[in-house]
Formats: C-alpha cells, sequence, structure tokens
C-alpha cells in the first residue's frame, strides 16, 4: 500500500473520530443544558425565601403552601444539582434550615407535614408529620453529608436524627411497616393503614448501611412482601394509593375511606411508585414493578391514573406518572417504547402551576444523566 493511501485512510479514521467526538460531546452538552435549564425554571418557579429557609410552595404567591413532602422533593433535587456542579451548598442548606425550623420537637425531628398562613401568620397547622416526606428529607440529607463533610451544619448528625425519629414514630410493630404519619401511628386503625408511595425498599437499604440498624433491613423484608402480595392480587400489577393490613391480608381502602375518591386506585400518591421501586437491586421487587410497566407498556397512551384493574381514571397525560415511568423504564430495552413514550414530559415548560408534575419531572431529569 502507498505512502499516500495510508495518509488518506490516516486523516479519514481522524475525521471520523473526531466527528464521534463532536457528536458526543453535542448530545452530553444538550442533556447538561436541558437539566439545568429545567432546575432553574423549577427553582424560580416553586422555591420561596422566608425567614426561616427556603420552601418549595406547592401554593400560589398569593396563598403559599409548604409541605414536607415537596421539602423532601427540594432538598433532593437540590442536592442532585449540586453533584453535578450546578448549584453551591447554600441552595440546600436554605432548604435545610426550613426543614430544621418546622420539626415537631428536639427529640422529634420528624416534620410538620404542612404550613400555611393562619390568621395572618405563618404557622404549621398541626404537630403530626406525613412519612413519605421524611423519608426524601432522610435520605437527601446522607446525600449532603457525602456532597459537603466537612459543612458546618453536621447535615449527617441531622441524617441519624431523623432516621431515628421515624423509626421511632413512624412504623407500626403490629403490621412491621411504616405507618402513614406519626398521628397513625398511636390510633389502633389507622395504624394498619399503609400508603405504598412510603415504600421505598433502595432507602431502607441505604438507611441500613447508614445507622447499621438491622431495624431497616427487617423493614425492607416486610415492605418487599406487601410489595409482592398487593401486585398478585391483580392482572395489572399496579399497586393502590392506600390498603389496609388486616389478618386476612392486605386490601386496597375504599373511595372517600382515606382523603379521595380514587383512595383505592394507582392515583396521585400511588403514581410514584415506579420511581421508589426503580433503584432496588432485590429481585421480588423488580418482578413487581416489571408486572406494573408490562401493564404500562401495553397501552396506547399512558394516562394519569388508572383503577387496579387498568381502567384509566381520566383522558389525558400527566407529568405526575409519566415523569416515575420513565425513570424506572430508562435502562431497559424491554419497555424501549414505553420509555420513549414518556419522553413528553420534556417538552412541556415549567410554568410554576403543576407543582407535583414538575418536581418530579425535575428530580426524574436530573436522575436520568
Amino acid at each position: 500500500m502507498s505512502k499516500f493511501r495510508l495518509l488518506k485512510y490516516f486523516f479519514i479514521i481522524v475525521i471520523l473520530v473526531s466527528y464521534a467526538g463532536l457528536v458526543i460531546f453535542s448530545i452530553s452538552s444538550n442533556k447538561e443544558a436541558l437539566q439545568k435549564d429545567n432546575y432553574w425554571d423549577w427553582y424560580s418557579s416553586y422555591v420561596s425565601q422566608s425567614t426561616k429557609g427556603a420552601f418549595v410552595n406547592t401554593g400560589t404567591k398569593e396563598d403559599p403552601i409548604a409541605l414536607s413532602e415537596s421539602q423532601g422533593y427540594g432538598m433532593l433535587i437540590t442536592v442532585l444539582a449540586a453533584q453535578k456542579g450546578y448549584i453551591k451548598e447554600d441552595q440546600f442548606m436554605r432548604l435545610f434550615h426550613y426543614y430544621q425550623a418546622n420539626r415537631i420537637s428536639k427529640n422529634n425531628t420528624l416534620m410538620k407535614w404542612k404550613q400555611e398562613k393562619i390568621k395572618d401568620s405563618w404557622s404549621s397547622v398541626d404537630q403530626n408529620n406525613a412519612t413519605d416526606g421524611d423519608l426524601d428529607i432522610a435520605y437527601a440529607l446522607i446525600q449532603a453529608e457525602k456532597l459537603w463533610p466537612n459543612s458546618f451544619e453536621h447535615y449527617g448528625e441531622a441524617a441519624h436524627q431523623i432516621i431515628t425519629s421515624i423509626k421511632n414514630y413512624n412504623y407500626s410493630g403490629k403490621t412491621g411497616l411504616l405507618t402513614v404519619g406519626n398521628w397513625a401511628t398511636v390510633d389502633p386503625k389507622s395504624e394498619t393503614l399503609i400508603r405504598f408511595s412510603d415504600i421505598s425498599p433502595s432507602y431502607f437499604k441505604a438507611f441500613a448501611a447508614y445507622t447499621k440498624d438491622s431495624f431497616w433491613t427487617d423493614l425492607e423484608t416486610n415492605s418487599v412482601k406487601a410489595l409482592v402480595e398487593m401486585s398478585q392480587q391483580t392482572e395489572t400489577g399496579l399497586l393502590p394509593d392506600f390498603a389496609w393490613v388486616g389478618s386476612k391480608g392486605l386490601t386496597p381502602v375504599k373511595p372517600n375511606e382515606i382523603s379521595g375518591k380514587n383512595d383505592g386506585d394507582y392515583a396521585y400518591n400511588a403514581a410514584r411508585v415506579p420511581y421508589r421501586l426503580a433503584n432496588s437491586d432485590d429481585y421480588q421487587v423488580k418482578e413487581v414493578l416489571d408486572k406494573m410497566l408490562g401493564f404500562l407498556e401495553k397501552q396506547p397512551v399512558v394516562y394519569g391514573g388508572y383503577t387496579l384493574k387498568g381502567k384509566a381514571l381520566v383522558d389525558n397525560q400527566s407529568s405526575s406518572f409519566s415523569a416515575p415511568i420513565l425513570y424506572a423504564t430508562k435502562d431497559d430495552s424491554n419497555y424501549s417504547n414505553l420509555y420513549a413514550s414518556q419522553r413528553w414530559i420534556f417538552n412541556a415548560p415549567i410554568k410554576g402551576k403543576d407543582y407535583y408534575g414538575d418536581t418530579l419531572k425535575t428530580l426524574v431529569l436530573l436522575r436520568l444523566y
């Protein structure tokens, strides 16, 4: 082969490699820009400042509302953005300060579940918590300690405290599972109520590793059993918002028994379940998730909620449902069509009018890439 031909091939290879590198760089840059823009749109739309720190506003500018649920999401989103280098510790710190200012007590460090304007004064509606929010806050604090190990805020100490409080105030020895809140733990009937979006096997595993407390390993085992039992009751594999734990097993709650007509359906609480289960390495959890996704994969359009038999509750799509499904299917070629169909959420701009959907979308986007 002549030197000229060798030189020609060499330049062709260099051009191809350079082009591939540019394409990869362009794709990576576009993903980063999408994440950054979405984060800042979300932050400017929903995060409000107060004298006691920052909170995620689930209400309006005129009538703001803070929830422990939204605070947990906010802390998760902010620590993820910080991990990627998009922001500094200060934004997380202000959310952390608001959580600290609204804990139930020094010994019970669970966050009071709701704050709003009451008689022109900003205060909590009661002294109760909602388990889902505190689980997210605890996990976010563990990540914060890893990211800022030398922070004077002592995130690790706060993580240990809230994890201990969840164990002490949100656990039912009767069911072996978490209750929906501290108010339910002390009520004989409500103690047997479970919310499937409070079941996060990967969190329980992380808490066990962090605290060296076998309680969390046992809780994970019991929680997986509950997931499997409920999944086996339906052909769709869909899980309800709430269920009762009784002597004969799990029973979905009836309409309007807890908070609304869809209490026993795959509705706005259970919408988070695919996200909660996606990071578990337990094969039984994978089977539960696969059964749900298998049903959703067959739907021409994934709507915003279903009965457990698979009848759509509404005739519209919802980011609140599509974002968790997108995350759960991200690395699974078996659900490539479902994954592609749920990417529509990134075409919907954040306008500050859909706290739940926009927040789940932002959380998922920061974890996708």
